[in-house]
């Protein structure tokens, strides 16, 4: 007669095998692959109940066979909202409904989630917003370079043919004051900086100025040569066309612009002499009325001399009609007239270092605050479109996503960007691939468009529901304590914030404290083999449907539950989200593995009816968060008092009691331990076995040897349980 505890770790010794034995039983085999290739077709409730071997299939899977005919009850738990506390699903005490409620994604009208088909996802957005936010340190870094040029070649020009023969600089000064220099003929150029302006006498008064403008910032002599002892720009000249070049290229509160500015009014404060001197200089002009919190534009040059020159004991002069040109005319020492008394600088020390402070504190303060508020308009529309025609009309939003990745807007036009944005990064002939921008690359991947320019699925490491369950699973493992659970909730929320952003299975295995977390979430806390990340990757990136993949031929099924868990290729990287489906990839294999656990369980209590509690036990008991979670499964409970040895009449006790002495004889956290979990089950199929001496087979289990059977010794059999006990 063969054991009980024999009979059983025959079919967990080689779990794999023993689910292809199960799957070898054709009615079994043709309801696996009925189920795969119909549940995607469901598109409600009424579709899934219509439907009965789906139905039935699903209802088995999560143990809930004996209600299968209670339709107009399972309609309500997959119609409730497993995520409210008040639900219908989440006010029933047994769990197994909100495990199948959890498996599906029915609305509460019972029609099937359309999934979210989103242009950005969260880390997407993220990413764009950040780069958004780089930008003007960006735009100051680049200008800067320019600058640091423009400086020192400026000191070694002659001429003006010199000037226009270098390309970097006639683009720079044009640039500066308005000048297209791409069109701008040179020959006119040097005419303009050496003082003839009658080749542009014909220009639009707008564009006039500017050429006066350029002009006078230069000092080349009529004949385009530069002055004995002088150079082609003076230092107010080269300033001043520095300055306005920062700005005209938006990056004057950029940290470059706000260190050129300082540098420069630092050089120029102790020469002034008036307050004109001040005023009348647009750089040392901004970087006074900035540092005392007041917009430059909002301002002119004659409201500026007014606040200098107030009297700040008259509560009636102009500079105490607000808080702000106050503090303006405090940090100066000008009379009424703009003069200075002898011997009196423009600033003390004191009120220098005060501007200065002030300044390097105010001066992004606009620029973040128009920041702010244009990614607070863009985050609103992300959510908004679905389709890539649709940004590319929308001004704001196309310039803002143009300024993220560094694109000149009037150098790429919107027909290109639409090839980038629909490009498939998975194949290297797209648009994006083919142009080795990589501007263009990190912006196509920052976006969910297919190929004809509608929002798609995201590329996710993880669904939702297999997050939340990895998670749950984590959360198992921890202590009951306060401080347990509070740390095991920070876990949590930094694996949640990781795998939302991860793109490949190797950049998650190489966040080692992501690691540490699956490996306790998913039970392989004492791997500690240096090697064993790399056991994690085929594991991540099996196919589960395929019976030949590493997960399908380990032993250890808690390979194929990692596997199914995520969304990797067999290549490492991320799949996108499928959407509209009634299950997801993960909650589908999930189901499918727990119909063949429930065929495989029932087979065996055909044959040893322990056999059957000891493989539940097995499944559920990793699970057992208190004795009570014991006594609220029958199969569980049956285990427990047959291994504690209690009677039956022990089960009419008062609840509370038998909770309580069952905790007194068992830990439940134990049975997070593969080996101590073992060791319990041997424990039971001895005791179940003297319990039930007539109960168990006199044969290997057809299901195990098919036709063949074979008897073995009693001696035999003792001594191999006697072996398991002691281990």
């Amino acid at each position: 007669m063969i054991s009980t505890f024999l009979s059983y770790r025959m079919y967990t010794a080689d779990y794999a095998k023993s689910v292809q034995r199960t799957l070898s039983n054709a009615q079994v085999a043709r309801e696996q692959t009925y189920y795969r290739e119909n549940i995607s077709k469901v598109t409600s409730v009424d579709d899934f109940l219509k439907d009965q071997r789906l139905y039935a299939y699903a209802m088995k899977a999560y143990g809930l066979e004996d209600m299968t005919y209670a339709k107009a009850f399972m309609r309500k738990v997959l119609e409730s909202d497993v995520t409210d506390s008040d639900s219908f699903v989440r006010k029933l005490v047994d769990r197994r409904y909100l495990e199948f409620a959890r498996a599906f994604n029915f609305n509460k009208d019972g029609s099937v989630s359309a999934g979210t088909a989103i242009i950005q996802d969260k880390s997407d957005l993220a990413e764009t917003v950040g780069l958004y936010s780089e930008q003007r340190l960006r735009k100051g870094a680049a200008v800067a370079a320019e600058v640091e040029y423009y400086q020192a070649r400026m000191a070694t020009i002659s001429s003006a043919d010199q000037f226009v023969a270098d390309d970097r600089l006639f683009k720079f000064a044009l640039t500066s004051f308005g000048i297209n220099a791409d069109i701008a003929s040179e020959s006119a150029i040097k005419s303009v900086i050496s003082g003839d302006l009658s080749v542009v006498a014909n220009a639009a008064p707008a564009e006039l100025a500017k050429y006066q403008k350029l002009a006078a910032a230069f000092s080349f002599q009529s004949d385009g040569s530069v002055a004995s002892g002088g150079q082609a720009q003076t230092a107010t000249q080269l300033s001043l066309t520095i300055f306005l070049n920062y700005d005209v290229n938006n990056a004057g509160a950029s940290p470059a612009a706000a260190a050129f500015k300082a540098n420069t009014f630092d050089s120029l404060i102790a020469g002034v002499t008036s307050v004109d001197d001040l005023v009348n200089n647009p750089i040392m002009r901004e970087y006074a009325v900035v540092a005392a919190g007041i917009d430059p534009i909002l301002v002119s040059p004659q409201m500026v001399r007014d606040m200098l020159t107030s009297d700040l004991s008259d509560p009636d002069s102009y500079a105490n009609t607000k808080a702000e040109y106050a503090k303006l005319a405090s940090m100066f020492n000008f009379n009424t007239d703009g003069s200075l008394d002898s011997g009196v600088p423009a600033q003390t020390t004191a009120q220098h270092q005060e501007l200065t402070t002030r300044y390097f504190a105010n001066y992004q303060a606009k620029d973040l605050a128009s920041e702010a508020d244009k990614t607070s308009d863009y985050k609103s529309f992300v959510g908004l479109i679905s389709n890539v025609d649709a940004l590319l009309k929308d001004t704001r939003a196309y310039r803002y996503i143009m300024d993220a990745y560094g694109i000149d807007r009037d150098a790429v036009s919107t027909t290109t960007i639409r090839q980038v944005l629909t490009s498939d990064l998975s194949d290297p002939f797209s648009f994006a691939n083919r142009s080795r921008d990589p501007r263009f690359k990190a912006m196509a991947a920052a976006f969910n468009f297919d190929a004809q320019g509608n929002a798609q699925g995201a590329l996710k490491a993880q669904y939702a529901s297999a997050k939340s369950d990895t998670i749950a699973r984590y959360m198992e493992t921890v202590g009951e304590y306060d401080f347990q659970q509070e740390a095991g909730e920070l876990e949590g929320d930094y694996f949640s914030s990781v795998v939302d952003t991860v793109e490949t299975v190797d950049q998650l295995l190489a966040d080692k404290r992501v690691v540490t977390f699956l490996k306790k979430a998913y039970g392989f806390q004492n791997e500690t083999s240096p090697l064993f990340n790399q056991t994690l990757r085929r594991a991540l990136t099996s196919d589960p449907s395929d019976p030949k993949s590493f997960v399908n031929q380990s032993e250890n099924a808690r390979f194929r539950e990692l596997a199914a868990a995520f969304n990797f290729t067999s290549d490492g990287s991320v799949r996108r989200a499928e959407l509209g489906s009634v299950q997801d990839p993960n909650t589908l294999v999930e189901t499918q593995d727990l119909y063949l656990r429930q065929t495989m369980e029932q087979a065996a209590g055909d044959q040893n009816e322990g056999v059957r509690l000891a493989l539940y036990f097995q499944r559920k008991a990793p699970n057992l968060t208190s004795s009570l979670s014991v006594l609220a499964d029958k199969a569980l409970m049956e285990v427990v008092m047959t291994t504690l040895g209690l009677p039956d009449s022990a089960a009419q006790a008062d609840v509370d009691v038998l909770a309580n002495m069952i905790s007194k004889r068992i830990d439940v956290a134990d049975f997070k331990d593969p080996a101590k979990l073992e060791k319990f089950l041997a424990r039971f199929s001895a005791m179940y076995d003297l319990a039930n001496s007539q109960a168990s087979t006199t044969s290997i289990p057809s299901l195990l040897l098919g036709q063949q059977t074979a008897e073995i010794g009693q001696d035999l059999l003792s001594n191999i349980q006697a072996m398991y006990l002691r281990s």
